[in-house]
This record gives structure tokens, sequence and C-alpha cells, in this order.
């Protein structure tokens, strides 16, 4: 009993030793999840910090990258310095500062906010105050400097960086890009009319049209129907099918709009090339890949019932696209291999279309010929910046080129000083003149009565001749009044043609009106009645002939420049240049342009048989207006100044000169042309225009430099 008591008793006690344990262990654990959701709470709060400051950061990036974008947009839209330096150096480039430095702070002082407008501008460095980006507090500045920037600089003058530094809330971040001062035309095709392209005509580079009111500003033509009337169909059906599927006027269905896309496969088209787009070159390409190997052999583009190739021109001008455009320049894998695949990356226009017209106004002027905006615009339009849109309207002459025919007055006086006793002494042979000013008694092949155009249907004027036969120029000039036939001629160095500088009203005022200009040609001088273009004009009976200078060169070849004096009106047919037969250009002499002559309508090629003439035209070509049916190449830019023509032609439309008949047939075929922009050809000294802020891509990087 005792025993037990006692057992009883220690039971007890140990029961009672215990009774607060649970207590003790409840507050632990309580202690221990409060430090833990204390520690959660502490962590997650910091998480959030930190996600809100690396959002800050991101922003603050971000507003960087915008200050920039919004810098390129306002070099490219404001009035910037002229020069007429055509190759923009480092010494050029060092007195092009300060002019820059004032434009930049004239378009500053357009900004809305009157706060944003201050510049400060020390030395060779601008700085803004604080731009907003949007509604928020996010805010950029701007540190604009020309390089050099530091000793050992491997940037020279020529050379712009621009840093952005971006602000949100507490978090700041700095962005750099460089631009280049140059003077570049950016175009292959510029113009005051309206451009044609031609079946196998095809563009590499940027085609502009700079006049509101002339409609239709571009007209292209595929380069698929008149070979083949079984695809010639398939191409109109896909005409028909983007007409009324597809948003846009690039002529093409990219696979990434499933929309479309899933339509186009329905009505039988596919993406057969594998480039990512359904266009008329893979209905071509089915059409004639036998092998499916996703190219076309010339075997494989052979008719079988004649033989030879369908179209030769258009096979070889496919083939040559993407050439070398300099000296060491890497030929591209492809390039003329006698077969078509994708690494000729065939497209009717390889750049943006840009057009001052306005879309509603193209459109109903379309509407208005019972068309729409697609029946002009016909094949692909492959645009090389891939966030630019493939066809612009409503540009203006800042987005373009200034077309003023007084700004390239200065470069045809260079070339004139080039020419004649000024360029050295004068030396003459029966067949040989050096610096010489031409003269009726140096014509050895009698005279000529023509019309012109030449061979066309529906010619201007009628014009007596001398005829120069078989001879050679250096370094001479044409002097007004002359209007001669050149037949079979070498023109080296530099050949200019003199013209009436100031076209005259009857009232004896200057016009710059081209309906001015035709009255300007067609006076005739006392006595000898009214114009009228059957009539033979000669220096007894016409003003428009003396004062003038209408000239055809046949078979002729030039190894040199060609430039004309500047008049202040297009004058159509008194200062008008024909180049027929097999004429020829291969610019040895000035690289740089190969016709300058910014009043002056010239013809090139037959309007019988493009494939008769072929020409190289390398660096600019500068016309009043331009025309070419052929076989040419123009490695540079066409610039058309004049506003007085219906168009300028690009490929054949027809025996008229007025024809823009798109089912014309030549009798030796349509020729080929191509025309490629080409930056790296430098533009003639004289040609007064704005220099270009070009972004160097490649020479972004984030952080202060």
């Amino acid at each position: 009993m005792k025993r037990a008591r006692m057992v009883s008793r220690n039971l007890f006690r140990s029961t009672h030793r215990r009774r607060g344990a649970a207590a003790v262990l409840a507050m632990l654990f309580l202690v221990i999840f409060s430090t833990l959701t204390l520690s959660m709470y502490s962590l997650a709060t910091v998480n959030m910090e930190s996600a809100s400051n690396l959002s800050d950061v991101e922003r603050a990036r971000a507003t960087a990258e915008s200050g920039l974008r919004w810098i390129s947009y306002r070099f490219r839209v404001m009035a910037r310095p002229k020069t007429t330096v055509g190759n923009i150096d480092a010494t050029t480039a060092d007195t092009l500062w300060t002019p820059l430095a004032t434009a930049i702070q004239t378009d500053f002082n357009s900004l809305l906010t009157p706060a944003e407008r201050t510049l400060t501008i020390s030395g060779k460095t601008i700085t803004s105050g604080t731009i907003a980006s949007d509604e928020s507090s996010a805010r950029f500045a701007l540190t604009i400097q020309q390089h050099p920037t530091y000793v050992g600089d491997p940037l020279d003058e020529r050379y712009v960086r621009v840093t952005s530094t971006g602000t949100y809330r507490g978090a700041t971040r700095s962005a750099s890009l460089d631009y280049k001062i140059e003077k570049k035309v950016k175009f292959a095709v510029v113009g005051k009319v309206p451009v044609q392209l031609g079946r196998n005509t095809m563009v590499e580079g940027p085609v502009a049209m700079a006049t509101a009111s002339k409609y239709p500003p571009i007209l292209m033509l595929s380069d698929f129907t008149h070979f083949d009337n079984n695809l010639k169909t398939k191409i109109q059906s896909f005409a028909s099918f983007i007409k009324t599927k597809h948003v846009g006027y690039d002529g093409r269905v990219s696979v990434n709009n499933s929309s479309e896309y899933t339509q186009a496969k329905s009505a039988g088209y596919d993406d057969w090339n594998g480039d990512k787009y359904v266009d008329e070159y893979d209905l071509f390409l089915k059409q004639y890949d036998a092998d499916n190997d996703k190219a076309v052999s010339a075997a494989e583009f052979t008719d079988p019932s004649t033989n030879k190739l369908y179209d030769s021109n258009l096979f070889k001008a496919m083939d040559a696209t993407g050439g070398p455009m300099y000296d060491g320049d890497v030929t591209r894998t492809g390039y003329q291999d006698n077969q078509i695949d994708n690494t000729d990356v065939y497209a009717k226009v390889n750049g943006q279309l840009l057009m001052a017209a306005t879309q509603s106004g193209f459109s109903s002027y379309a509407t208005g010929q019972s068309k729409t905006i697609y029946d002009y615009l016909t094949g692909p339009v492959v645009t090389t910046d891939p966030l630019a849109v493939p066809v612009r309207y409503s540009v203006t002459t800042q987005d373009i080129f200034d077309l003023d025919p007084a700004n390239f007055e200065q470069c045809t006086l260079n070339f004139r000083a080039k020419t004649g006793p000024e360029n050295g002494t004068t030396a003459t042979t029966s067949t040989i003149k050096t610096n010489k000013v031409l003269a009726t008694s140096d014509a050895n092949g009698g005279t000529s009565n023509e019309r012109t155009p030449f061979g066309s249907t529906s010619y201007q004027a009628t014009y007596s001749r001398p005829v120069y036969r078989n001879m050679t120029f250096r370094n001479c000039r044409i002097p007004k009044g002359l209007n001669a036939l050149f037949d079979n001629c070498t023109f080296e160095g530099v050949t200019f043609v003199d013209m009436t500088r100031d076209i005259t009203t009857s009232s004896g005022s200057v016009s710059t009106s081209s309906s001015a200009g035709m009255t300007w040609s067609q006076r005739m001088k006392p006595s000898q009645g009214s114009f009228n273009k059957s009539t033979t004009l000669t220096s007894t009976n016409s003003y428009g002939y003396t004062d003038g200078n209408n000239i055809r060169f046949n078979d002729c070849t030039f190894n040199g420049p060609l430039a004309g004096g500047y008049a202040t009106a297009y004058t159509h047919f008194s200062n008008s240049w024909e180049f027929t037969g097999a004429t020829m250009f291969d610019n040895q002499f000035d690289e740089t342009a190969t016709i300058v002559s910014p009043q002056v309508n010239i013809e090139m090629g037959s309007f019988t048989n493009p494939s008769a003439a072929p020409s190289t035209l390398k660096g600019v070509v500068v016309a009043g207006n331009l025309d070419i049916r052929g076989t040419s190449v123009v490695d540079g830019s066409i610039i058309v100044t004049g506003d007085g023509a219906g168009n300028t032609t690009l490929g054949y439309f027809g025996a008229s000169d007025s024809d823009t008949n798109p089912s014309a047939m030549p009798e030796g075929g349509y020729g080929r042309i191509s025309i490629r922009y080409n930056p790296y050809r430098a533009l003639p000294d004289g040609i007064n225009v704005s220099i270009d802020m070009t972004a160097q891509v490649e020479t972004y990087r984030e952080g202060a430099q």
C-alpha cells in the first residue's frame, strides 16, 4: 500500500510539473510563425520594391531610346543646312557644324512646350533640357556632340554622337547613337511628274513622285504577263485576289497574316519559294520550276515551240539584281549564274514608294478611270526597312528631295568650265576636236531634216540639223542653236550643251512656267508665219531654234559626263536631247554623274525596237524629264526636276511619245531596264541641297560612352 501511494504521488507530481508546457510551446511556435510572417512580408516588400525599381530602370531605358527615335525624326524633318559640296569630307563637315547647330536650335524653337525649347550650345556640344516622352513623369535629355570626342577617336567630324539620358521616377539610363553628315539622293527614281515603270523594268531603291496634283503618281506593269498566256491568266487572277482580299498596295500576302494567307491558300496560291510571302514571283516559280528545286534554270524557261527563252531580257534582268556596287565589293551568291532563285530576290521595286498625292486623291482619280489603286501598282514592292510601310502617301519635300532646278545650276556651270577654251588649248583635226566650241562649219555630213522625237508617231516639231559623223570630241562645248545630229561619234571627257538661261514671256518677264516654255519654243521670227510642227525649223525662221538646243545622238559613245545649262523653265522640244541606235554611256571620266541637264527633255532608246539601244548610266542622271526605252542600267539615281512633261517613262509604253499603253508590244521586244540606287556613289559638286543626318545603327550603345 505504501508503494502504491508513493507511485500515485509521483505521477501526480509529474503531471503537476508539466501543466504549463503546452502554453510555452504554443508561444514558441507563435514567435516562430510571427518571425516567419514578418520575414516573408519583409522579403515580399523587398521583392516588390526590387521589381518596381527594375520596372523603373526599364522604363528609363525605354525613355532614352525614345529620345533617340525622337531626334532621328527631328533630323529628318527639320530644315537642314545646304551645301554645294558633293562628297562631304571631314573638313567640310567641320564647317557645317555651326549652321547645323543653328538649324537644330531653330527646330527646337518650334516645339509646343516652351520649357523644352532651350538648348545650351558650347563649342561642339549641344545640350537640351528635359523633354517629356509621354503623359507620365518619363523624361529624356539630349547631348549632341561632333566627333572626335577624345584624342584617338576613330570617328572624324563627319560623325555626330547623340546621347539620350532617360529618367523615370528615381531611375536613370542612357543610350547613344552616331549619325553621319552626308549628302545623298537616297532614291533610285525621284521626280516632279508621274513615274511609269514598264515591263522588264526593275528598281532597286525607293521611288518618289513629289507633285501632289498629278495622276497616276506611279504606274507599274507586271513583268510576267507578256510572254506566256497561261501565266498571264494566273497573274491576272492573282491581281484580282490582291485587289479584293489584301490590305495594302505592296502586291504580296504575308504568311504571318493568317486571315489573308488562309484565303490565298484556299484560292490556290502559296509561298512556293519559302520567303514568307505570296506574290507574282511564286506563280512564275511554280509555272517553270519543273524539278521543284525552287529555281528556274535557262532550260526550264525555254519555250519548246521556239527553243528560245520566253523572254531573255527578263531572265537576264532578274539574274543581275544586287550586283557589286563598287570595286572590290563581294559578288553575291547567284549573281548572273544563269538561273533564277531566291538569291536573286526578285521584286518590281525593292524599296519604298513615296507620293505627295494623298491616298484619297489617288483613289478618287482611279475611280474616275473605272479602276482602283491596285490597278496602277502591280507587282511586289519590298521595303528594305522592316518597319517602313511599302507605300507612303502625303509626303513632303523634307521626306523626298528638293527638286528645284535652280539647285543644280552651279553643278552645270562646274561642268561647263571643264570644256572649251576655258579647259585648255583648242586643237582640231578633221576627225578629232579638243577643247573646242563646235560650229556648223565642223559638220562633215551635210544636213538632215527630221521630226522630233525621232521615230515617234506623235512628234512635236521638225528640225534641220547639221550632221557630224564618225568624229571624236574631247571636252567640247555645243553652242546654243546648233541643233545637231551626231552619228557614230565618241565623246570623251566632259561634253557641255549651252542654251538660253532665262525663259521669258512675250512681255519680257522671266518665267518658270512650263506652259510659257512651250510658247517660248514655238516663237517664229518676223514674217515667218505661225509655228507648225511640220514646218522645218532653222536659224532663219525660228527663235526657238536659235535660242535652244534640240540634239540627236545616234550610235554614239560617251566616256564622260554630258551636261547642259540651266534654264528657268522646262521648254519641251527646244531643249531636248535624243539618244537613238546603240548609244552607249561608259563614263570613265567622272562617275559622280552621267547626265546633268535640269530642264532638258531626254529621250533614250527606240520607239520601235527598244533592245537596240543599250546604255549604262553611272552616278546621277538629272533631267527636266527622262524617257528610257531600251536595254539600260542606271547605277545611281534618276532625278527629274521639270514639271512640264506628262510622265517619266522607264520602259516601253508605245510608239508615241505620249503613249501610256500597257499592252503595247515593240517589234524587237521590251528590252530591260535595271535602276539601282547606289549609296556608294558621291554626288557631283554644285548641287545645292540639304545635308542628311544618317543614323549609323551599328553604333547604338546603352550607357554613357
